[in-house]
C-alpha cells in the first residue's frame, strides 16, 4: 500500500468504526490515502474502475474503463495517479483531482503489471507473463517506469537472480516511506512466506536481502517509519523482521485472521482481518481491536478486511479500511482515534436510597496502556434541583484503578452520577454514568366525575385537589377522548389554588378518560389520578304516518289503520365509520310483552310496518347505540324510550 504525506460501564463493548459507507465496488485492487485532499482512493479491478471518496466515504470521483486496474501509486507531488492495468499492459497516468485526462505507458508485449509503488525517482511495477490471474502466470518479475526524461523508459527484468527468476507469478509490491529508496516484494500465492527488499534509491536496483519470514502464505507486507524494519503478516501471526538481513526481531499477539497490515508514520501498526487490531511499537497487547458487524444478507459471519486494503492518513492518526463478505460488499470503515487505547469505566452503587441519607458510589477505570495511580477522574451530579448538572469535585484513581465518593442528596427522583476521565495522548477520553432512585414523599391528588355518564354535548367541570406538596403546586387536567383519530390534550395547566384546587371545563362527545397530572418536584412523588366518563349518543326513534294519538292505560298510543303501514325514522349521531343502530319492536299478547322483530340497520335507513292482519294489537318499539356493536366504541350504550302504536280497521 501507498499514502501521499500532505452499573453502567462505558468501553468493556468490542468497539466498532467511527464511520462507515458501503462503496460501489466489486473488488480491491489497491487502496492508497491522498492526505492534501484529505481523499480515500480504490482500484476496482473487477469492475475495471478506480473510486475516490473523501475521508467520510463520500464519492468525489470516478474512472472507468480500466480494464483489471490493480496497483496505484501518487506522484510526489501528488498530482498525478498511476495504476497498473494488469490486462492491458500498461500503466495509466491520470489527474489526482479529478481521475480524468488519462495517459497510457505501454510496457510491451506480454507484459501484465500487478502492483506499483513510487520509489527512488521511478515507478517500480511487477508483472508477469499472464494476466488476470498472477498466482497462475509465469515469469514474474520487477520492472520500472521512468517519466524523469523526454521519453518514458520501461525496465524490465530487474530482478534476474537464479535461472529461473525469483517469482513464479508477479508479486505485490510495498515501499518505505520518504527516501529510503526501501521496496519490498511477497507473493500472497505461494506458502513459502518469502520477502525480498530492494533498494532503488539513485533509480538503481539492489537486492539486500530475501528470506522465508512467515509460517505461511504472506499476505501482506509495511516498512517501519525509518524502513529499518518489515512488518509480515500470514494468516493468522505478524511477524517484524529487519529490512537488512530479515532475521526475526518480534511480532504482535494477533487474535484471529489477517490479511492486512499497516504501519502508522509514528511506528504504530495496524492489523485487520477478521477484526482491526492496533499496537504501540513493539507492543505485546493491543491499544485497541475493532470488532466488525456482519452485513452479508445471504451468509453468516462477520465482515473482513480485504486483502491489502488497510493503510492510515499519512503523517495522521486516522485509519481507513476496506471490508468485503461474501456477497462482495464492501465498505469503507474509518477509525478516528486507533492509536488511544479504551479505557474501561465502570460505576456500581445502590438502585434506590433515601433522600437526606448519604448514597456510597465505587468505581474503577482500567486501560490496555496502564493508567497511573492518582489518574483524575471528574464527578458530576444531576438531579431536579441540578438539571444541568453540579460537580462533586474530582477524585483519583488508585494504583489497580478503584475509586469512590459519597454524596448526599437532598433531591428525589432520578438521582446520576456521572464520572468522566478526559483522556491524555495515548487513552481516549470516557464517561460512565449510575442512576440512583431517591425517594420522594407522596401527596395526595383528587379529581371529580369519575364513573359518571353524561348526556352528548353536555359541559363539565373537572376538579382535582392536591394535596401538600414541597415547591411544585402546578397541576395539569388532560382529556383523552375515546378513538385513534383523537388525540390526548391538556386542557388546563395551572396552580393549585389555595385550598389545592384546580377545575376545567370540557364538552363531553365521546367516552373520555380525563387525568389529573402533578409532575412532582425534589421532594415530592410525582402522582397522576383519572376519572372515567361515559357520554352518550343523540339518538331518536320518530313515528310517522298514524292517523291519531290516544292513551291507553295512561300511555300514549299512535294510531294506523290496518290498511296502512306503521313508519319510523332513526336519527343518530355521526361517527368516523358508519353507525347502526339496534332496532326492538315488541307487541303484547295474553298480557305480556314479547319480542316481534329485533336487529341492526344502518342509522339513516327508514322502516314501516304492515298493519294487515294486525287490528287490535299493541305494538312498542325503541332503538339503541350498543357500545361495541353499533360500528364503534367511541359512546356509551344509549337507548330512546319506547314508542307505541296500534292497529286499528
Amino acid at each position: 500500500m501507498a499514502a501521499l504525506t500532505g452499573s453502567t460501564v462505558l468501553g468493556a463493548t468490542p468497539a466498532l468504526a467511527d464511520s462507515s459507507k458501503t462503496l460501489a465496488i466489486k473488488s480491491v485492487g489497491d487502496l492508497v490515502v491522498d492526505a492534501a485532499r484529505q481523499r480515500v482512493i480504490v482500484s476496482d479491478p473487477e469492475s475495471g474502475k478506480i473510486v475516490a471518496t473523501r475521508y467520510d466515504g463520500t464519492v468525489v470521483a470516478t474512472a472507468t474503463g480500466l480494464p483489471r486496474i490493480a496497483g496505484l501509486a501518487l506522484s510526489s507531488d501528488g498530482d498525478k495517479l498511476y495504476g497498473a492495468l494488469e490486462s492491458g499492459g500498461k500503466i495509466v497516468a491520470l489527474a489526482a483531482a479529478t481521475l480524468t485526462e488519462p495517459v497510457h505507458y505501454q510496457l510491451g508485449a506480454g507484459v501484465y503489471p500487478l502492483a506499483l509503488e513510487n520509489a527512488g525517482g521511478k515507478l517500480w511495477f511487477t508483472y508477469d507473463d499472464f494476466g488476470s490471474f498472477p498466482s497462475a502466470g509465469g515469469g514474474g518479475n520487477i520492472g520500472s517506469l521512468d517519466l524523469s526524461g523526454t521519453d518514458p523508459v520501461v525496465t524490465l527484468e530487474q530482478d534476474t537472480t537464479g535461472a529461473y527468476g525469483l517469482w513464479s507469478g508477479a508479486p505485490q509490491l510495498t515501499s518505505a516511506p520518504g527516501d529510503s529508496g526501501l521496496i519490498a516484494a511477497f507473493d500472497p500465492g505461494t506458502s513459502s512466506g518469502r520477502v525480498a527488499v530492494y533498494n532503488v534509491s539513485g533509480g538503481t536496483f539492489t537486492r539486500t536481502g530475501t528470506r522465508g519470514v512467515t509460517d505461511g502464505y504472506t499476505r501482506s507486507v509495511a516498512f517501519s517509519p525509518d524502513g529499518s524494519q518489515v512488518v509480515a503478516a500470514d494468516a493468522s501471526s505478524v511477524t517484524v523482521v529487519g529490512s537488512t538481513d530479515l532475521e526475526p526481531i518480534g511480532s504482535y499477539p494477533v487474535d484471529g485472521w489477517v490479511r492486512a497490515v499497516s504501519v502508522a508514520s509514528d511506528g504504530t501498526v495496524a492489523a485487520g482481518g477478521d477484526r482491526v487490531q492496533t499496537f504501540a511499537p513493539g507492543g505485546t497487547a493491543p491499544i485497541r481491536s475493532y470488532a466488525l458487524p456482519h452485513t452479508d444478507p445471504v451468509s453468516s459471519g462477520n465482515d473482513q478486511v480485504a486483502d491489502r486494503a488497510l493503510a492510515w492518513e499519512p503523517g495522521g492518526n486516522r485509519l481507513f479500511a476496506i471490508t468485503d463478505n461474501y456477497s462482495a460488499i464492501h465498505h469503507l470503515r474509518v477509525y478516528t482515534e486507533p492509536k488511544k487505547s479504551q479505557p474501561v469505566l465502570k460505576l456500581s452503587g445502590p438502585a434506590s436510597a433515601t433522600r437526606g441519607k448519604a448514597v456510597t458510589v465505587t468505581g474503577s477505570l482500567t486501560a490496555s496502556l496502564p493508567l497511573p495511580a492518582g489518574t483524575p477522574v471528574s464527578i458530576t451530579r444531576t438531579d431536579i434541583e441540578y438539571p444541568n448538572g453540579k460537580s462533586l469535585g474530582t477524585k483519583t484513581i488508585a494504583a489497580n484503578g478503584s475509586f469512590s465518593f459519597t454524596d448526599t442528596t437532598s433531591a428525589g427522583g432520578t438521582v446520576t452520577y456521572k464520572a468522566a476521565y478526559a483522556g491524555d495522548a495515548t487513552r481516549s477520553a470516557i464517561t460512565a454514568s449510575k442512576s440512583v432512585a431517591v425517594s420522594r414523599t407522596a401527596t395526595s391528588l383528587s379529581l371529580t366525575n369519575n364513573g359518571k355518564t353524561y348526556a352528548y354535548g353536555k359541559t363539565v367541570t373537572f376538579t382535582a385537589r392536591l394535596g401538600t406538596t414541597y415547591k411544585n403546586k402546578v397541576v395539569e387536567i388532560w382529556a383523552d377522548p375515546s378513538g385513534a383519530d383523537q388525540g390526548k390534550r391538556l386542557l388546563k395547566r395551572a396552580t393549585v389554588s389555595k385550598t389545592g384546587h384546580v377545575s376545567a371545563n370540557l364538552k363531553l362527545t365521546r367516552n373520555t378518560y380525563v387525568s389529573a397530572v402533578f409532575t412532582g418536584d425534589a421532594r415530592t412523588a410525582p402522582k397522576t389520578v383519572t376519572a372515567t366518563v361515559g357520554t352518550k349518543v343523540n339518538v331518536s326513534v320518530k313515528l310517522s304516518g298514524y292517523y291519531k294519538s290516544g292513551k291507553i292505560s295512561g300511555t300514549t298510543y299512535r294510531y294506523y289503520r290496518v290498511k296502512n303501514k306503521a313508519k319510523f325514522t332513526i336519527k343518530m349521531t355521526a361517527a368516523p365509520k358508519p353507525r347502526k343502530a339496534y332496532v326492538s319492536v315488541q307487541f303484547h299478547y295474553r298480557g305480556k310483552w314479547r319480542a316481534w322483530a329485533n336487529g341492526y340497520y344502518p342509522a339513516t335507513e327508514k322502516f314501516d310496518i304492515v298493519g294487515k292482519g294486525f287490528q287490535g294489537y299493541k305494538f312498542r318499539l325503541r332503538t339503541a347505540y350498543v357500545k361495541g356493536n353499533s360500528g364503534d366504541s367511541l359512546n356509551t350504550t344509549t337507548w330512546t324510550p319506547y314508542q307505541y302504536l296500534t292497529f286499528t280497521k
